[in-house]
């Protein structure tokens, strides 16, 4: 019999660290824990994730979170950063780290797929996505079988982080339609079916594919020999979940046409809920929790990234987010003619130009330490009115306010600034949970706690309403006419410089 004590755990695995939270069946938060875990970089343009090491700590931290309620738990579900690749043997077990959404090595292998298409735009048509690493990773899965044959030797599958994170826990292997989405192995249209065609395109046989279930069924139950280092009963139910982005998107009740928010972390995304798959070359594509409902994730590779490169890179005295901000302010709008093409890791929305690279435009000798600040900041938010002003047009969506939510939504700046450039208000929630939360509700589902998806709790504790200011709508504005120039008349140079550096010249 279903109790107002029992409980939910949600975990959500991005690129840089882990949230474990846990929520009452109503919604109501209780407690969470957190980790860090490191992004690594074995070549350039390779980002990975030591999956041992990450499960190691989940299981640590689940233990720690559970104590005192291990008799009250119903349900389990997982939010991850996609998609993230990941090759498993026969018994499961990962062969080799998991390769990150901002991992750029397989380039030739997704321009040479992309011929076989027909080119970028039949690619587009057929698949629902522009063909890029973090959009296709079966162009990954083809650099893993030209240069580590010894991997593809042993794989049996290949799946990608709730994947991986759910076979650990459950003993079933399965994927679900948010991550899959980026695969290019199917359509975005038709999220539940592996495209043959497709497979054929990649030489992939269908051997290799995982089963596909919903975000929210029931993957399994936790497994006996789990479930005792945890000191829980075995078979809790655990939901796959889903992509961080649609797990917030479920969280924050965006679950009608027209429904938008942003996530404001490492990578921002503008999200824009669609009843039916007219997508826009400019945002990646990918089906939502919910059957029969799209998201269109206009997804920038390095927003608040580059608020933590210039900390950690350019200027290392300066020792924490704050301490940047104030420096940011101690500079005009305009930061005095400086301005910041935001590209470290290449870009997705919307451009999706992996060889694109970061750019400090207009430095004199009067440019002070506070100009690069604030043009870094600047840049940042000029990117995501591109991104949020390509997308309102396409679908005509004029909402009342975005709901922002992510750790940079701590930033008073970085929220003026959205709010400014994109002559919107901003309304903040007050909650640090959104991908956990959603998490946490599809374990609620796939435990059968809720009949209905519209009976799933949602996160509506608003905060902070920001207004923009005028007089900075007009000057950013005049701003954006030059600074949306700067990248189509760089791109041919950034695309020279980028051979340059890799075709090892520079060494």
């Amino acid at each position: 019999m279903l109790e107002k004590t029992d409980v939910l755990i949600g975990i959500d695995t991005g690129t840089s660290s882990t949230k474990i939270s846990m929520f009452t069946i109503e919604g109501k938060w209780i407690r969470d824990v957190s980790f860090s875990q490191e992004l690594l970089h074995p070549e350039q343009d390779q980002a990975e994730i030591d999956l041992n090491i990450l499960f190691k700590n989940i299981m640590k931290y689940l233990k720690e979170i559970v104590t005192g309620y291990e008799d009250r738990i119903r349900g389990i579900g997982l939010s991850v950063a996609s998609p993230t690749l990941v090759f498993f043997d026969h018994n499961f077990e990962a062969l080799r780290p998991g390769i990150a959404y901002l991992d750029n090595r397989s380039i030739k292998e997704v321009e040479q797929a992309v011929e076989r298409f027909g080119g970028s735009n039949m690619y587009f048509a057929r698949v629902g996505n522009n063909p890029s690493p973090s959009t296709c990773v079966a162009g990954t899965i083809n650099w893993i079988r030209n240069h580590e044959p010894q991997i593809w030797e042993n794989t049996v599958k290949f799946g990608f982080l709730n994947s991986f994170i759910g076979v650990k826990l459950t003993g079933r292997l399965a994927v679900e339609p948010t991550v899959i989405s980026y695969s290019g192995l199917v359509r975005v249209r038709k999220p539940f079916e592996w495209e043959p065609k497709f497979l054929e395109i990649f030489d992939i046989d269908s051997d290799y594919v995982p089963e596909i279930i919903a975000s929210f069924e029931k993957l399994g139950g936790l497994k006996k020999e789990i479930a005792d280092e945890l000191n829980l009963p075995a078979g809790i139910p655990v939901a796959i979940g889903a992509a961080d982005t649609a797990a917030s998107s479920f969280a924050m009740g965006i679950r009608k046409h027209g429904d938008v928010f942003q996530s404001m972390g490492t990578s921002e995304v503008a999200v824009f809920c669609l009843n039916n798959p007219n997508f826009s070359p400019a945002f990646m594509n990918r089906s939502h929790v919910i059957p029969g409902l799209w998201l269109s994730n206009g997804a920038m590779s390095m927003a608040g990234g580059s608020i933590k490169w210039i900390i950690n890179n350019i200027f290392p005295d300066i020792k924490t987010e704050q301490e940047l901000e104030e420096l940011a302010n101690a500079s005009p709008r305009g930061a005095n003619g400086v301005m910041f093409l935001p590209y470290l890791s290449g870009e997705r929305s919307p451009i999706f130009d992996t060889r694109a690279s970061g750019v400090f435009f207009g430095i004199t000798a009067n440019t002070k330490k506070e100009d690069i600040v604030r043009a870094v900041y600047e840049g940042i938010s000029a990117a995501m009115q591109q991104i949020y002003k390509i997308g309102s047009t396409r679908w005509g969506v004029e909402p009342e306010y975005i709901i922002c939510i992510g750790g940079a939504s701590k930033s008073k700046l970085s929220l003026q600034l959205r709010s400014d450039f994109q002559n919107i208000k901003i309304c903040t929630v007050e909650t640090n949970n959104a991908a956990t939360f959603g998490a946490a509700m599809m374990g609620g589902l796939a435990a059968g706690i809720y009949e209905e998806i519209d009976d799933v709790p949602t996160i509506n504790n608003y905060k902070d309403y920001i207004e923009p200011d005028f007089k900075n709508v007009v000057f950013y504005s005049k701003y954006h006419e030059l600074y949306s120039e700067l990248y189509p008349n760089l791109k041919e140079l950034m695309h020279k410089q980028y051979s340059l550096c890799h075709d090892n010249f520079w060494k």
